[in-house]
C-alpha cells in the first residue's frame, strides 16, 4: 500500500534516481543501470519511504504513473527515452578524498589498492560525511580512507564528476591512499574473523522450566539403571518361587 500520493512519490523517487543521485552517493553505469539494492539503500535512509519495495514500483506502473527508469532484474535501467547521464572528466579534483572502507577488504586494499568488483566505477567524496553515509549502507563500522586525488589526477588517473561531492574512479593504486594507523595483526584478525558468526549467549530458562542436557540421558544411554529399577530389584532371585511354597505349605 503507498503511503504518499502515487504521483508525489513518483516526483520524490525520480527526483532521488534521475535529477540528483549524486546528493545521495547514487551514480548510474554507462548503459543506463543501476543496481536496485543501492537505490533501495538510500531509501531506507528516510523514514517515510522506507515502505518502496520493488513492489511499489510496480504498482505505480500499474497505475499507469511513468517513471524514468524500471525494473530490470536486480537492476534499475532507465528508459530508452531518458538520456543516461554522461559525468565529464574532472578538470580539477580536492587534495583529499574519502572512501569507507569494510574491514575485511583492508589488507587486500593495502596490497592491491581500491579496486570494485562488481560496477565499473567507485564513488569516492570531497565529503566525509557523504563517503561513511555511502559506506554504512553496506558495513556498520567502515574505515574511513583517504585517497590523494590531486597527486593521482596529476600521475594520469582520471576522476570524474558525479555530484558537488562525489566523484567516480575505476581503481585507485596503493600509493595514493592513506590508511588509518592500525596493528597489522589486527587488521589481519579483521580480515580473517570477517564472516564468521557471532556465538550468541543462550537465554536464561523461564521460571519453572529447565533446559534438556545429554547429562540427563546417560542413564538410558549407558547401562545405568533407575531408582525404580533398582526397588524392584531390591529382592533376592527366585523370590516368587519361595512365595509360592509358602502359600502351598499354608493350604496343606
Amino acid at each position: 500500500m503507498l503511503k504518499h500520493q502515487p504521483k508525489t512519490l513518483a516526483k520524490i523517487l525520480d527526483y532521488i534516481a534521475r535529477r540528483s543521485p549524486g546528493e545521495h552517493g547514487l551514480f548510474w553505469d554507462p548503459d543506463g543501470g543501476m543496481p536496485w539494492k543501492e537505490f533501495y539503500w538510500v531509501l531506507q535512509e528516510d523514514p517515510s519511504l522506507r515502505f518502496v519495495r520493488e513492489s511499489t514500483i510496480r504498482e505505480l506502473a500499474l497505475l499507469g504513473i511513468e517513471l524514468p527508469f524500471a525494473l530490470d532484474g536486480k537492476l534499475l535501467r532507465l528508459r530508452p527515452e531518458v538520456a543516461c547521464p554522461r559525468y565529464p572528466s574532472a578538470s580539477e579534483v580536492p587534495e583529499r578524498l574519502y572512501f569507507g572502507l569494510r574491514p575485511k577488504i583492508l589488507v587486500h586494499t593495502q596490497i592491491n589498492g581500491l579496486n570494485s568488483s562488481s560496477r565499473r566505477f567507485i564513488p569516492v567524496c570531497a565529503d566525509r560525511e557523504l563517503a561513511l553515509r555511502i559506506a554504512r549502507r553496506r558495513e556498520q563500522s567502515p574505515i574511513l580512507i583517504e585517497i590523494l586525488a590531486r597527486e593521482a589526477s596529476g600521475s594520469g588517473l582520471s576522476f570524474l564528476v558525479a555530484g558537488p561531492h562525489l566523484y567516480l574512479v575505476e581503481s585507485v593504486p596503493v600509493e595514493f591512499i592513506l590508511f588509518p594507523k592500525i596493528r597489522q595483526s589486527f587488521a589481519e584478525r579483521l580480515a580473517g574473523g570477517a564472516g564468521k558468526p557471532v556465538d550468541k549467549p543462550s537465554p536464561p530458562p523461564a521460571p519453572g522450566s529447565f533446559i534438556v542436557e545429554p547429562r540427563h540421558f546417560e542413564a538410558q544411554y549407558h547401562g545405568k539403571t533407575s531408582n525404580r529399577n533398582v526397588k524392584r530389584n531390591d529382592s533376592p532371585k527366585g523370590w516368587k518361587k519361595e512365595r509360592r511354597t509358602e502359600r502351598h505349605k499354608r493350604d496343606i
